[in-house]
């Protein structure tokens, strides 16, 4: 009944919905019709949405876990590819998939913000939640390493400050995304000198050390790297640390459990790669006593000894997907559970963690690709019935639920490597992962669309999400100034701290949304 300007993208395409003052009318989204009616889902019916959408998380979770980023891992070898460079791209890429494809079906099909939301949600959910969770349950104070954490973080920021000043005209514009690739290729190139950077930038502390002192370097030779895997997403995503959702839920030997040697020997490899290749660590390492006894014996000569075990141990222990019938009632139904999502997977997509299978690791490539796209395909639609059916925006399903639940998985790792004193990975992991998200995650979809659009502006306007952005740069800052007072430790008054202002976050985003409240910035 009113028609849009001649200028407004949406008159493009058909279908248009009418959105807030001030805001550009954003298209319907492309969703098969549902075979209940809105009355009908209302009623109660809609718990087969919010359960298949949950049973989407899980199956991200499956595909990503076993079959994408191990093929991931073999592409990284045949490119010979270093840990810095590979934690900074592929392995990146297979931790933030669900949130990358979120964000191409919001703009794509549901033409929506659910991707910017789902991606800034995790965000902070990373941020806040996953890092709170890892210090109120690691079995001591965490002990961070601080260059990962400050060189993420300094990328991080940037690439949010980029994002806040592309979103002040509701619209993004081919070259802002460019710009922000840009920024994931910068970071990308500093990745691969992060050695010899960190060697400098430590060398130039030493020399201004009465005007800061966050690392105290006893000797020369230990001015090496103390995160090898460059404190990337590799850290949690790589084959040695990951223990899978579907051994966790199915196979599992209890990896919380002190008696399990087979992932704490897991854990201590990790954990000598992370001080730099030294068995034992030191004090701040959050090791236990029995681990730092050992921190003086043999350590020059043990260095290649443990980059060869390392190596080895990932080689004995990356087995292949078992279909194997567990032996209690309680991990049997949950196999039941899981065997829908599994058994497709395992029938028409090669495990290349089996020697057999490795040479198809492109098809693996592709095929976990294209199970992600369904699953978030289904895993957004379901989440748009929800969200219909009860009277919530997708960017609302975006921020809290679909964020939470793409992000679960990492969270339970890092809980785990937390109480293995392994926090210092599972923290810098959390912001280094939401820097491909930021720089990936969403201008990738956007660009596609400008160039499928004659280079058209991609509308972005969502008042909720521009004052969320803010927010979660705000929070970011409270949380690195808050770890850097406590010289780069966290302890479990911090960790509850970030866990409360999680939920702050998520009421302020909704109240925000909803125009409950209004953002003071006027954009």
């Amino acid at each position: 009944l009113f028609p849009t300007p001649a200028t407004d993208m949406t008159t493009l395409l058909p279908n248009t919905t009418v959105s807030r003052p001030g805001e550009a009318p954003h298209m319907k989204g492309e969703y098969p019709e549902d075979i209940f009616t809105i009355e009908e889902r209302r009623k109660g019916w809609v718990i087969l949405h919010i359960f298949g959408m949950v049973y989407m998380f899980a199956s991200l979770a499956i595909v990503c876990d076993e079959f994408f980023v191990p093929t991931l891992g073999v592409i990284i070898d045949k490119l010979e590819i270093s840990d810095d460079v590979a934690g900074a791209t592929f392995m990146a890429a297979g931790g933030s998939a669900p949130e990358l494809f979120t964000s191409l079906i919001g703009v794509f099909i549901s033409h929506s913000n659910v991707g910017i939301g789902t991606i800034v949600g995790s965000a902070v959910f990373n941020i806040l939640f996953v890092i709170g969770m890892c210090a109120l349950f690691s079995r001591e104070m965490l002990h961070l390493t601080w260059w990962p954490l400050f060189r993420d973080v300094s990328f991080y920021i940037l690439d949010l400050i980029m994002l806040i000043i592309f979103f002040l005209d509701n619209t993004i514009m081919w070259w802002e995304s460019m710009m922000l690739l840009c920024g994931y290729a910068t970071y990308v190139v500093f990745m691969k000198y992060n050695v010899q950077l960190e060697q400098a930038f430590k060398s130039q502390l030493r020399k201004h050390k009465n005007i800061v002192k966050v690392i105290a370097v006893e000797e020369p030779e230990k001015l090496k790297p103390t995160l090898q895997r460059g404190g990337s997403s590799a850290s949690l995503h790589n084959s040695t640390m990951r223990n899978t959702i579907f051994q966790l839920m199915i196979h599992t030997l209890d990896p919380l459990g002190e008696g399990k040697m087979k992932f704490k020997d897991k854990a201590q490899i990790l954990n000598d790669m992370a001080r730099g290749n030294k068995p034992g660590g030191s004090d701040d390492s959050g090791d236990d006593d029995e681990d730092d006894s050992d921190e003086d014996s043999d350590e020059d000569s043990d260095e290649d000894d443990e980059n060869e075990d390392e190596a080895g141990e990932e080689g004995e222990n990356d087995e292949p997907l078992s279909l194997e019938w567990p032996e209690t009632r309680r991990k049997q139904a949950t196999y039941l559970f899981l065997l829908p999502i599994v058994f497709p997977l395992w029938l028409t997509v090669p495990d290349v963690r089996n020697p057999a299978s490795k040479k198809f690791f492109v098809i693996t490539f592709l095929g976990s690709i294209v199970w992600i796209a369904i699953f978030s395909y289904l895993m957004v639609w379901w989440a748009h019935q929800v969200g219909e059916t009860i009277g919530i925006s997708e960017e609302i399903m975006g921020l809290t639920i679909l964020a939470a639940g793409t992000s679960i998985p990492d969270l339970i790792t890092s809980v785990i490597v937390a109480r293995k004193g392994l926090g210092d990975m599972a923290v810098s992991s959390s912001v280094g992962s939401n820097i491909f998200d930021i720089t990936m995650g969403l201008p990738v979809p956007w660009l596609m669309y400008s160039f499928c659009h004659s280079l058209a502006p991609v509308p972005v306007s969502s008042n909720g999400l521009f004052c969320a952005i803010v927010m979660l740069f705000l929070m970011l800052l409270f949380v690195i100034i808050s770890i850097a007072a406590c010289k780069w430790r966290m302890n479990k008054v911090l960790g509850f701290i970030m866990f409360i202002l999680y939920f702050v976050f998520l009421v302020l985003s909704v109240m925000l949304e909803d125009r409950i409240i209004i953002c003071p910035v006027s954009i």
